[in-house]
């Protein structure tokens, strides 16, 4: 009988402890050298796999948008903002010192052309125009009083003056007769002394005669003198006693001075209570911005009481860039918006200096008038500017982002036949987003939008309409 032989589980071989034998443990710098193979290996593929790709696709090129070059309208328009103010404010004053009864408005509130502003106080208005007429009459009498005294001296100053003129010139004319006959002698003496030498006894006996009777009409000449120049002295004496007496013309012109300043406050102050007695009223139409007047109080003459800005002659003060400067000129038209409201507007002033904004840049002030305000408008409310500035028709024109500016230049990139070109423009006026181009371009070129790769001209490049 054959015998079977079982095997039991202990007799068969354990396959997990043999590979467990079989199995290497790897170091840690084993174990990093073989991740490092493994890596570069994925690289070393990646990069076969970018070279074969590229050598069997074809070649891509740039890509840039273009457009074309377009013929249009081109308005150009200069947009800003500033704030509203009035075109016409007065500033009322007090045409007379008085006391005010009643202050019937306050700042902020609207008025109307004659509506009562401020009340004086009647019986003080009273008064001040009698105290004014006194015055006036004081000032006139003192005047008639002061002039009245002094016209007798005035009198015997003036006889004076004109005979020391006439003594004068006396005095002068004698004078001058004497020395003429002093002279005639000398001459008369020389000719005395040759007709002796030479022994013309007869001639000599002439001259003898001569000079006798010029010494006597010279000894008279010389007494008349004395007396006039006596008599000069004389009402010289006159003259300074009574002037010292009697009103100088300066102290003439002060009285009367005086005399006139006093009427004309008298006429000044009838005037004022006249203008003043049914109330100070408002000239025209506006907003009151300021109060000084205080009901129950004096104001001083020349005072002032408060400030009226009209809400009907308007405008937008603004600033200007120096940019601004090239396209903005007073008479333009603009729009104005306020709130949502538009209003149509006129430049009317641009200033001839600049100031410093808030961030140092140089700005220039101007005013676009509002042509057609209403009640909507208030003072000092901000407000957007469109100035409406040049305008180019049928102009040759490409996007504003289009057109580059360089040393010698502008200049704009074109796409001729794929490839990429420069052309220098000349440019006019420009809008919101299209520039006038007035020479370099004829119209039937694309214009790349921007060249943001910095492709060099003679590129080849892909288009797209943009």
């Amino acid at each position: 009988m054959k015998m079977k032989w079982k095997k039991t589980k202990n007799d068969m071989p354990d396959a997990g402890a043999a590979v467990k034998k079989e199995k290497k443990v790897l170091t840690p710098a084993e174990k990093k050298k073989r991740k490092k193979r493994i890596l570069m290996g994925v690289v070393a593929a990646c990069v076969a796999l970018f070279i074969v790709s590229r050598m069997m696709a074809p070649e891509v090129l740039p890509m840039v948008t273009v457009r074309a070059v377009e013929t249009a309208t081109i308005e150009q328009t200069v947009d800003t903002s500033g704030t509203i103010r009035t075109e016409q404010k007065k500033t009322y004053f007090s045409p007379l010192s008085a006391q005010i009864s009643e202050c019937r408005v306050s700042a902020g509130d609207a008025v109307s052309a004659g509506d009562v502003l401020i009340v004086y106080d009647a019986e003080d208005l009273k008064n001040r125009e009698a105290e004014a007429k006194l015055q006036n009459d004081e000032a006139y009498y003192t005047y008639q009083d002061t002039v009245g005294k002094s016209n007798a001296d005035a009198a015997e100053y003036s006889r004076s003056s004109h005979d020391i003129e006439i003594l004068e010139q006396q005095v002068e004319d004698w004078k001058a007769e004497v020395h003429a006959l002093k002279q005639y002698l000398t001459d008369m003496g020389c000719h005395l002394r040759d007709a002796t030498s030479e022994g013309h006894t007869t001639l000599a006996e002439e001259y003898q005669n001569r000079i006798d009777q010029a010494t006597n009409t010279l000894a008279l000449k010389e007494e008349e003198l004395a007396e006039f120049e006596s008599n000069l002295a004389e009402q010289k004496g006159i003259k300074n006693s009574t002037e010292d007496s009697m009103l100088t013309a300066n102290g003439r012109k002060q009285i009367e001075a005086t005399k006139e300043l006093a009427a004309l406050k008298a006429e000044k102050v009838a005037e004022a209570v006249a203008q003043v007695a049914d109330g100070l009223k408002a000239d025209f139409g506006g907003v009151v911005t300021d109060v000084k007047a205080v009901q129950g109080g004096v104001i001083e003459e020349s005072g002032e009481l408060l400030t009226i800005e009209s809400n009907e002659d308007v405008c937008v003060e603004i600033s200007l860039s120096k940019s601004d400067l090239e396209k903005v000129h007073e008479g333009q038209k603009a729009v104005i918006t306020v709130v949502g409201r538009e209003y149509e507007g006129t430049v009317t002033r641009i200033s001839k200096s600049a100031t410093k904004n808030d961030k140092g840049a140089s700005v220039v002030s101007g005013e676009v008038h509002i042509d057609n305000p209403d009640e909507n408008l208030f003072l000092g409310v901000e407000a957007k500017v469109k100035i409406q500035g040049a305008v180019a028709e049928d102009a040759v024109a490409v996007p504003l982002e289009s057109v580059n500016v360089g040393r010698d230049g502008s200049f704009v990139y074109i796409v001729e036949n794929g490839v990429l070109a420069v052309r220098n423009v000349v440019t006019g006026i420009s809008s919101m987003d299209l520039v006038e181009i007035r020479e370099g371009l004829d119209g039937t070129e694309q214009v790349v939008l921007n060249n943001s790769m910095g492709l060099p001209e003679g590129t080849q490049v892909t288009s797209v309409e943009g």
